[in-house]
């Protein structure tokens, strides 16, 4: 997949292109990207515009820039155009934007658009825009509806407000995979290792969207391996006081040295909350229980 920018240079081939925000890569916006999938072909090329607003407040995006680059990969997308509304683009009037940067940057023939999905100065671009503008720039408008789970639309902000709750099996439910934390694994204080637990740490951006704190069953993938894990997302109040939340994560059955190798952690269900413990060994009886509840769990596949 490549990565370019309102800065780039036009594209040489075709596209079919899906435009929107991504934060959350929920259910609603992999619907999107699955039709846009399917309108690819020898001939055109599929392409990602993610509207970056550079406003977004710490703890609002479900999915870092890095772990939307990383899931659109995954999924097959040729090109991610990532395009800063800071940039001018925010004051750009509607047809201005398709004109100058879908159609000429891009190449766009095909448009997979939201029926709700809003662009161009003070959001007056729609799709009934969008579909009168097709013959004069010689694209189709493909309208994928929104995606609802119990009666509501699916939206990151829902999707927000249950990391919040540490209600992560719904989330994952609406976002149609495992909330995943994407992360350089980094040196901690090495207190799991002196308790018999070594860990690993993840240090996520403050505008990551985080579950609330607490502790949870997960599965790591890291160098290519597989793991199941208990990991803590929080500040460790039992050890240390700090302001920065991470996410440390027990492996169980790895002895492994993986400092400085990228680690994916995906959350799988909420086990406690976090707390202060009176006590280094009543710290470590609790982790010693986690650990036990967790492996319980996957062999009753109760994780799958």
């Amino acid at each position: 997949m490549q990565c370019i920018t309102e800065q780039s240079g036009c594209l040489l081939r075709p596209t079919c292109v899906t435009i929107g925000k991504f934060d959350g890569f929920h259910a609603g916006h992999r619907k999107l990207l699955s039709v846009l999938l399917e309108h690819k072909t020898e001939e055109m090329d599929s392409c990602v515009v993610s509207i970056r607003t550079g406003f977004l407040a710490t703890g609002q995006q479900i999915y870092t820039e890095e772990e939307q680059r990383f899931l659109c990969e995954n999924m097959g997308i040729d090109y991610l155009a990532e395009y800063d509304l800071r940039n001018g683009m925010r004051d750009m009037e509607p047809e201005q934007f398709i004109a100058d940067y879908i159609i000429k940057q891009l190449h766009a023939l095909v448009i997979v658009i939201g029926e709700d999905f809003h662009f161009g100065k003070g959001r007056s671009g729609d799709v009934a825009l969008l579909q009168r503008l097709q013959e004069k720039y010689h694209y189709t408008t493909v309208v994928v509806p929104a995606v609802s789970s119990g009666g509501e639309k699916i939206s990151s902000t829902r999707i927000r407000k249950l990391l919040q709750e540490g209600d992560i099996e719904t989330a994952n439910r609406l976002l149609k995979r495992q909330y995943m934390v994407l992360g350089e694994i980094v040196h901690g204080k090495q207190l799991g290792a002196k308790l018999g637990f070594p860990t690993i740490n993840v240090v996520p951006p403050e505008k990551k969207a985080l579950p609330a704190y607490g502790v949870y069953a997960t599965k790591v993938k890291v160098g290519g391996f597989w793991y199941y894990g208990v990991s803590n997302v929080g500040v460790r109040p039992t050890v240390e006081s700090v302001s920065a939340a991470s996410v440390e994560t027990n492996l169980i059955h790895c002895n492994e040295d993986l400092y400085g190798k990228e680690a994916q952690i995906y959350f799988l269900k909420f086990l406690r909350p976090e707390r202060k413990f009176d006590s280094l060994t009543a710290l470590k009886e609790q982790i010693e229980k986690d650990r036990k509840m967790v492996e319980e769990l996957y062999k009753t596949e109760a994780l799958y």
